[in-house]
């Protein structure tokens, strides 16, 4: 297990994640690349640093998101009432979004941007398979209205496909 997933294991293990924490190990992480995530659909965790977006997402039955490839992204995937994983554009704003490099923290790095929302999640890589394709990332939201009291929304992703 690498130093990253050691501090990433510790903080989800916390009932409330340190923000300060949470931001060391992005900087000490390597940024995500759009083609090592697109073509893959993502489990996503959030972090509770006391972001409203926790509870949002935990409302809504958030699941994950769908790279189906760079220009075709389910941003927000559900559990529906079945318990199937669907998309939900419901809070996207009736749209989806797509992957580019946007610079986050000084650094450029995969982002998906949302085609409705003046939004923007920035991904890094914590752990990569024997491969070097990314396992699990580490992520951030940002954009107008996604900080809250100063503090942005983490989360996190594994790979599922």
């Amino acid at each position: 297990m690498s130093a990253a997933d050691a501090e990433l294991a510790q903080l989800r293990a916390l009932d409330v994640v340190p923000s300060d924490r949470v931001v060391a190990l992005w900087d000490r992480l390597v940024p995500a690349r759009v083609d090592d995530i697109a073509g893959s659909r993502w489990r996503g965790t959030g972090l509770d640093t006391g972001h409203p977006m926790f509870a949002t997402l935990g409302e809504m039955r958030w699941w994950g998101k769908d790279f189906t490839d760079p220009r075709k992204v389910d941003p927000i995937l559900v559990t529906d009432e079945s318990g199937e994983v669907v998309p939900d554009t419901s809070a996207t704003g009736g749209g989806g979004a797509s992957l580019w490099e946007v610079s986050f923290r000084d650094r450029p790095t995969a982002s998906m941007v949302y085609d409705r929302l003046p939004v923007i999640d920035h991904f890094a890589v914590v752990t990569s398979d024997a491969d070097g394709r990314p396992t699990t990332l580490l992520a951030v939201m940002n954009g107008r209205g996604t900080v809250s009291g100063g503090e942005h929304f983490w989360f996190v992703l594994d790979r599922e496909r």
